[in-house]
């Protein structure tokens, strides 16, 4: 089947299945365990995951976050898990540099998001996500005046930790604020941070 048929089938079948019902909806059962994904789901994750993630149809985005992977089949489980934070953290970095260089406080947002259990640091590192030192975060937000919770709401700041072990830090590569983890050796970072001085506003 030639790929852009294969996706306008499966557009089409989305539509479909997004069609309201005469019958009234069974209300959910909060404590019942997700029913098993259906084929139309399963053929949504099959393109999102064959497909580089900056290739993917920007309509299958919302159909493919709304998977929970605990619905798959356990092989695909991780892949979409990992799949969807990577998409994720690029639609927040994404829309932060739209907002410009004075970044406001992210609402409904608090540490909860972004620090999580030193266990899960190798998921974060199978999607380009790469280590920093207390050192370089500090030289960060010292430039930046971002505190953490900023830099996890805004910006791709991860927080792994689990006592008693020392709290490992994390960016995305594809992160701007990368520029000024760079610079903090002082190499500079040969333009100025989003054409100019990054604030975050307190």
């Amino acid at each position: 089947m030639n790929y852009n048929n294969g996706v306008k089938l499966l557009l089409a079948a989305l539509l479909l299945a997004a069609a309201p019902s005469k019958a009234a909806d069974p209300k959910p059962d909060a404590a019942a365990a997700p029913a098993e994904a259906d084929a139309t789901t399963l053929q949504v994750v099959d393109v999102v995951l064959k497909t580089p993630t900056s290739d993917v149809d920007p309509r299958l985005i919302d159909p493919f976050m709304a998977v929970k992977p605990e619905s798959l089949p356990k092989k695909l489980r991780l892949k979409v898990q990992e799949k969807q934070i990577e998409i994720s953290t690029l639609i927040r970095l994404h829309d932060t540099k739209k907002k410009g260089t004075l970044i406001q406080p992210a609402e409904g947002c608090d540490e909860k998001s972004f620090v999580l259990p030193l266990s899960q640091k190798g998921i974060y590192q199978a999607i380009q996500f790469v280590d920093v030192n207390e050192d370089e975060l500090k030289y960060v937000m010292d430039t930046t005046k971002c505190t953490e919770v900023d830099l996890g709401c805004r910006f791709s700041l991860k927080i792994f930790y689990t006592k008693p072990k020392p709290r490992a830090l994390m960016f995305h590569e594809n992160d701007p604020i990368m520029a000024l983890v760079a610079a903090s050796h002082g190499g500079g970072t040969g333009t100025h941070f989003f054409g100019m001085g990054l604030t975050c506003m307190h």
